[in-house]
């Protein structure tokens, strides 16, 4: 993979094909989130249950795969002086299934009965949020895949992995002042689920920003 200014070898090359299948696996397991939510929000809980397991299965395998892209990085000679950029890529990147792992264990700590936070999970301000992590891991993507392009590719797809975490903030802050103003009477420890998962799930948007942030250390160094 040849960059203006810096050079992957060939190996380096395949390294960097592999992190992105590694980010496919990681996407895939942060998509199975709004199937979850959306059972949760009908009280299908054996669906969500079965979705669950789907995205601890889906984490597992991401995890596998940073353990042995770390293992093949560590054993070669390769990326010279980003050796250390490359591998807390890989890091964040399997950080974002381990926090949809995390928020998927949270939710289904309890079935939730209660009609209105079921409604808090159904509404358009829980969609456009869990739409906006998507959207965030699926421009981080595209930032990995940039790194083939240009320098100023890179750049202008790692503003709109920003975009997207920032808007999902916007929406995480709706969905919680509704969960708020509709407390009262709503079962505490319910309150606490679906406040705990909604900072939980926000993590993946933010690893995948922090993620990009190592792509413009990258480019920084010379690499795009």
């Amino acid at each position: 993979m040849s960059l203006p200014g810096a050079t992957f070898s060939r190996k380096e090359g395949t390294i960097i094909g592999q992190l992105q299948d590694e980010l496919a696996v990681v996407r895939e397991t942060e998509q199975e989130i709004p199937g979850l939510v959306s059972a949760i929000a009908h009280g299908d809980f054996q669906t969500a249950k079965t979705t669950r397991d789907r995205i601890f299965e889906l984490e597992s395998k991401a995890s596998e795969g940073r353990r042995r892209i770390s293992r093949q990085i560590a054993e070669g000679a390769f990326f010279g002086g980003v050796r250390e950029d490359i591998i807390n890529l890989l890091e964040k990147i399997e950080k974002i299934a381990d926090k949809a792992k995390d928020a998927a264990r949270l939710i289904t700590l309890a079935e939730i009965t209660d009609q209105k936070a079921r409604e808090i999970l159904a509404s358009d301000d829980m969609r456009e949020f869990l739409a906006n992590l998507d959207q965030a891991v699926v421009a981080l993507q595209e930032v990995v895949k940039a790194f083939e392009i240009d320098r100023k590719t890179v750049l202008e797809r790692v503003r709109e992995v920003e975009e997207y975490e920032e808007a999902a903030d916007g929406f995480k802050q709706g969905v919680l002042s509704a969960l708020f103003e509709r407390s009262k009477g709503i079962d505490p420890v319910t309150v606490i689920l679906v406040r705990d998962f909604l900072f939980c799930a926000d993590d993946v948007a933010d690893n995948a920003e922090h993620a990009s942030d190592i792509a413009l250390v990258l480019v920084a160094k010379g690499y795009g």
